[in-house]
């Protein structure tokens, strides 16, 4: 296959993932509401008082939810796609093993944005909370305010929650070994805590609560890397 076949090709992948992400876009104006609403009921929002401060703000988060709605659905296609696009290029076994990938990614991003959204997320809405309480404040949350400091954490934790899947990736195609992992580990803590500080509030308190789980995750995928290096390079390695 030749270079314009080839972006002809990418061209028309594209199209299919857009064309869906827009239907899927459209019809997540339908399904926002339920899911705002049972957001709303749930977890810490249950018996929140949640307001609207601007005349957008319900139009906003309409948006924002059909939004991440149609992301969150589009996500395997998309992944379906570029394997069917690199699929000419792969052996048998490789084009099988990839093919794993796709739910093994989607898995990872619900577990990671489930984590984040039951664990991470009350536990420091909790703890910002409190230091108003402690300073006699009553807080006033605005419904916007309050879903997007929701997706700050709980989008962020999907996406890092595939690290392991990652290092396997990278170790299966050479790149990374465990050794190089374990001598790079403080480097790489100093990156996932700098990448926490963009995710958490800007407190100490938040900062851990954050980036302990990403340097576990961290840990783990040294563990999958050793399960998942290949043997020969692997006793190349210990020679």
């Amino acid at each position: 296959m030749g270079l314009l076949a080839h972006i002809g090709e990418l061209r028309r992948r594209l199209l299919i993932c857009v064309g869906v992400f827009l239907v899927l876009f459209i019809g997540g104006f339908w399904a926002a509401p339920p899911v705002i609403g049972g957001l709303e009921q749930s977890g810490e929002a249950l018996g929140m008082s949640l307001h609207v401060f601007r005349v957008t703000d319900a139009l906003s988060i309409m948006v924002q939810s059909a939004f991440w709605l149609a992301m969150i659905l589009i996500f395997p296609l998309v992944l379906f796609q570029i394997w069917q696009f690199v699929k000419p290029g792969l052996h048998e076994s490789e084009r099988r093993a990839t093919l794993l990938y796709i739910p093994a990614t989607l898995m990872l991003f619900l577990i990671g944005a489930t984590f984040a959204y039951a664990i991470v997320f009350p536990t420091v809405l909790r703890f910002m909370f409190g230091l108003s309480a402690d300073l006699g404040l009553a807080p006033v949350i605005g419904i916007r305010e309050y879903f997007d400091f929701m997706m700050r954490l709980v989008v962020p934790f999907g996406i890092l929650f595939e690290l392991p899947l990652l290092i396997m990736l990278l170790t299966k195609l050479g790149i990374v070994t465990p050794v190089l992992l374990r001598k790079i580990r403080k480097y790489a803590y100093f990156a996932l805590l700098v990448s926490a500080g963009f995710i958490a509030p800007p407190d100490a308190f938040s900062l851990l609560i954050v980036t302990f789980p990403l340097i576990l995750l961290y840990e783990i995928g040294i563990g999958i890397s050793s399960l998942s290096q290949p043997k020969r390079q692997a006793v190349r390695y210990m020679e």
